[in-house]
Parts: structure tokens; C-alpha cells; sequence
């Protein structure tokens, strides 16, 4: 054998000891020297498991109450490595635990089953209350916290949720948009099993606090980079764990545009508001008013932290970064509004700004949304009928959530949002019949489909500029190939101070 087969062979313990991976009591001697060796203690268990198994056939056999007593003991001890193994990190110790589990539970409904007497004498009435008794210590060592591990019982049903690990990115699910926690796990633990153990640890708290909400949690690197998700979808579902460790250049670049577009948004906001009312906020806030002076339902959030709270201190770890600013008719408006308005993270890139606009294209039913010459987002919409919608240059006068809300929906052809334009007569709406979409069918207003309607609304401020012409293909570029527009760090909810109950309106439709 050549010495670096031999030295591969060997596992070095310290001060020049070495045990040989070919010795069949291996794991046993490796256990008896370092106990907290996750992968040790899930093959001694293992090997107890065994053990425990020939005592119970042992048992089925000669129904000697001896070898009942030692497989409960031996078979408990199994248990409790694999579960330990496990918790310390082996994630492979998982589906043996489960499988341990179950097997316990069914081995001791057969031996009741083979113990039930048609009736029970004194002494056998003993023996089921002392095995009652065993049991009930056995589950307690199991499944009840230990000094290592605090936790409830309800916390333990949900580490046991079964779940899938899987390499790559994770969807983007709106239904647990609003409940989500960041982890960050520093660079020197982020080996694949270490990631796997902290998502599913944090989870399982958190489950202890709410079981009956879907929850995710994702995981960051010093860089504020995603390099874990664990998602749980609710009750009934297992845990599904994405692993993106090895991030691909594509990856990283879609997460800094993301960053680009969500800081664009909230820039937009505040640009919008210092233009039409000559002076900076200080409190931005005053963003978020109900209507008539909704800019924003909410601030987008961030995709390092998933966060939209804002500081104005520099603490790096999540949400936006305001700095008040004096308004000045002699400064650049989108320089002053840039250097006042900064994602508040560790990233310390450029991030350029212009402000948001709108570009209907009436030749290809088309509404862009875009920053300057780079498009955010393109959705089919519903225009006039012989030319009806309107041409030129407008802006958005007022947003409106639930327009009519009084008409019955299947009547409100308005839809659940709606963007009055500065030709009162029309507006940027939703629509009860979405199969109009793509055509020249309405009095002049541009239809969309409320999903898409809802997720513009979230974007656009108030006062932001509408361009709608024939012939835009000369001034529209061509989005970036590989870019994933970041649905969930915006919501689409709504919020009922944005409703206006006392107008009935009458746009061209």
C-alpha cells in the first residue's frame, strides 16, 4: 500500500495517535475517544439499533421478559445517538431517526398485542403498569428537552417535519412574503450541512412561537449574499431547504440589479414628492400617507435582508439608509435625492439613479416601466378602440385601491386598482374581463390585469411620468437577457387608507 493510500486509511486523533478506518470497532473507538463526533455517534447508534433488534427477535421468540428489557434499553439509547447526531450536524442521521422512531412505536404495539391476556391476573396487571411506566421514561429521554437542547415538545414535532434538500435558487413565494427572517452565517461556517442545520433550527423556533403560519428563513454570508432558504408552506407540507453555496456570476448579478431596481423604486417616491411639494420630508413617512397623497403603499424591500424599515444611522443590516437633506432649486434634484437615499447595507457599489416613467406603446399594446434607457418591467395591456387612448406626455394624478369599491366585482370594470392620469378622463386600471387584454377594446383607458395592476401600483408613485405614442420601438431597449424581476420584495395588498369611498368614477373605461 503507498504511504499516501496508507495515510488516508488512518484518522489522526492527536499527540501521534491514529486509529485505522479498517478496524471493525472503529467508530466504537473513535466514540470512546471524542463523544461529540456527530458521524461517531450515529454509527455507534446504528450499531446499537442492531443490537437492540436481535434482542427483540430474541424476545418474539422465547417471550423471556429479559431480552424485552435489554432491546427497550439498548433500542432507547439507538435512538437518542441518531437524534444527537443529527443535532450536531449529520444531516444524513435524519431519516434513520424518523425511521427508529417509527419502528419503536410499532414494535411496542405488536408486543402488546402479543401480551393482551383475555383476562389479566394481579401479576400481569404489574408488569403493563411497569412497562406503562418505561415507556413513558423512554419517551421523556427521547423527546424531552435536554441540557443541550431547550426546547418544547411542539418544537421537537417540527424539527421532525420531513424536508428535501435542494442545490439551487428557491421560488419566490408571496404567500409568506410578509413572514420571513434573516440568519447571517459567517464565511467559516458555511459548509453545506452547517447551513442546513442553522435554517432549520431557526425555523423550528419560530414554529414554536406561530405553528399555524408559513414561515421562511434565509440565510447570508458576510456579504449580505443568500446562500440558504428554508421554506415551510404550512401544515401538511415538508420543509423544502435550498443550498446556493456555489453562486454562479448570473446569480450575483440578477441580486445587485434587484438591489438596483428596489432602491430606484424608493428613490422615485422621494424624488416625486421633493418635485411636486419644493421641500424634502423629514420623516419618510410621509411616503406612505393615505390617500390623496399615497406615494408608495409601502417601501419595497431590499433583497439582501429582506427589509424595508428605515434608519438614519448606518447599521448595515437591512432596509434603506435616509439622510435629510435641505431642499435646493440650484442642486441636481436625482443627484440630491441619490446620495440622501441608500440601501443600508455592507454594499458599497454605485447604485445609479433616474427616475421612474411609464411608455405605452400603442402599436404592440405594451406598457414599460423603465429607468431611463433600462426597462423594469413590460405587461400586455388593453388600449382604445379607433385610437381612443389618448397621446402625449401625462403623469400619474392620483392612485386609487378598490375604485368603485361599491359596485359588485363582477360589474366594476375598474378592477382593484387604478392610476388617474392627468387627463382626468382616463386612467391606468384593472378589469373584471381579462380576456380583453393584448386589444383595442376600450373607451380609452389602458387595462391591465389586476395582478399586474396591483404589482405597477406598488412600483409607481404618484407624479410619475406617462408617455403613450405610436412608433416607441426607436426609444425602447431591449431588457436584459437573464434578469428575474424581484416579485415578493414589494406588496401588492393594498391598504384600505389608500380608498377614495366617496367618489364614483367615471373614467372612459
Amino acid at each position: 500500500m503507498s504511504n499516501s493510500r496508507l495515510k488516508a486509511n488512518l484518522f489522526n486523533l492527536d499527540k501521534g495517535y491514529y486509529l485505522s478506518k479498517n478496524d471493525p470497532l472503529y467508530w466504537n473507538k473513535l466514540f470512546q475517544r471524542q463523544a461529540n463526533n456527530p458521524e461517531a455517534m450515529f454509527h455507534v447508534g446504528m450499531a446499537a439499533e442492531r443490537e437492540a433488534k436481535d434482542y427483540l427477535e430474541k424476545y418474539y421468540t422465547t417471550r423471556v421478559d429479559k431480552y424485552l428489557n435489554l432491546y427497550r434499553k439498548t433500542i432507547a439509547r439507538s435512538c437518542n445517538l441518531v437524534k444527537s447526531s443529527f443535532q450536531k450536524g449529520f444531516i444524513p442521521a435524519r431519516l434513520d431517526f424518523l425511521r427508529i422512531e417509527r419502528e419503536m412505536h410499532l414494535a411496542e404495539l405488536r408486543i402488546a398485542e402479543l401480551n393482551r391476556p383475555t383476562s389479566y391476573s394481579k401479576k400481569q396487571i404489574i408488569l403493563i403498569f411497569i412497562s406503562a411506566v418505561i415507556l413513558s421514561i423512554l419517551g421523556a429521554y427521547v423527546f424531552l428537552p435536554h441540557a443541550e437542547s431547550l426546547t418544547m415538545n411542539e418544537h421537537n414535532h417540527a424539527y421532525m417535519l420531513p424536508y428535501e434538500v435542494i442545490e439551487g435558487i428557491p421560488p419566490e413565494l408571496t404567500i409568506i412574503s410578509d413572514n420571513r427572517l434573516v440568519i447571517n452565517i459567517p464565511e467559516k461556517d458555511s459548509t453545506k450541512e452547517k447551513i442546513v442545520n442553522a435554517l432549520i433550527e431557526k425555523l423550528k423556533m419560530e414554529y414554536e412561537m406561530n405553528p399555524l403560519t408559513a414561515k421562511q428563513v434565509i440565510a447570508v454570508d458576510d456579504k449580505d449574499r443568500e446562500i440558504g432558504r428554508a421554506i415551510w408552506e404550512g401544515k401538511g407540507e415538508s420543509i423544502q431547504v435550498y443550498i446556493s453555496t456555489i453562486k454562479t456570476e448570473t446569480a450575483l448579478d440578477n441580486k445587485e440589479v434587484q438591489l438596483w431596481e428596489t432602491t430606484t423604486v424608493i428613490r422615485s417616491a422621494l424624488y416625486q414628492f421633493v418635485k411636486k411639494n419644493g421641500y424634502v420630508p423629514k420623516d419618510l413617512s410621509e411616503l406612505n400617507q393615505g390617500y390623496p397623497n399615497n406615494y408608495l403603499t409601502e417601501f419595497p424591500r431590499e433583497p439582501y435582508k429582506m427589509k424595508n424599515t428605515v434608519t438614519t444611522s448606518p447599521t448595515r443590516d437591512g432596509g434603506w439608509l435616509f439622510s435629510y437633506v435641505e431642499f435646493s432649486a440650484d442642486k441636481d434634484l436625482a443627484s440630491m435625492v441619490k446620495e440622501a437615499l441608500k440601501p443600508n447595507l455592507s454594499y458599497d457599489k454605485d447604485i445609479p439613479f433616474m427616475p421612474l416613467r411609464i411608455l405605452i406603446d400603442k402599436d404592440k399594446n405594451n406598457l414599460f416601466v423603465l429607468s431611463e434607457n433600462r426597462i423594469i418591467r413590460d405587461y400586455p395591456v388593453a388600449l382604445g378602440k379607433d385610437n381612443a387612448t389618448p397621446e402625449g406626455k401625462l403623469f400619474i394624478s392620483k392612485k386609487v385601491v378598490n375604485p368603485d369599491k361599491n359596485v359588485p366585482q363582477n360589474r366594476n370594470v375598474y378592477g382593484t386598482r387604478a392610476m388617474e392620469l392627468a387627463n382626468m378622463n382616463y386612467a391606468i386600471h384593472g378589469t373584471n374581463t381579462p380576456s380583453t387584454i393584448g386589444r383595442n377594446i376600450s373607451q380609452g383607458c389602458v387595462r391591465m390585469n389586476n395582478s399586474e395592476m396591483e404589482e405597477l401600483y406598488a412600483m409607481i408613485p404618484l407624479n410619475t411620468e406617462v408617455e403613450i405614442s405610436h412608433n416607441l420601438s426607436d426609444i425602447i431597449p431591449i431588457e436584459s437577457d437573464g434578469y428575474v424581476p424581484p416579485r415578493n420584495l414589494y406588496s401588492n395588498s393594498g391598504n384600505l387608507r389608500e380608498e377614495d369611498p366617496f367618489t364614483d368614477y367615471h373614467w372612459a373605461d
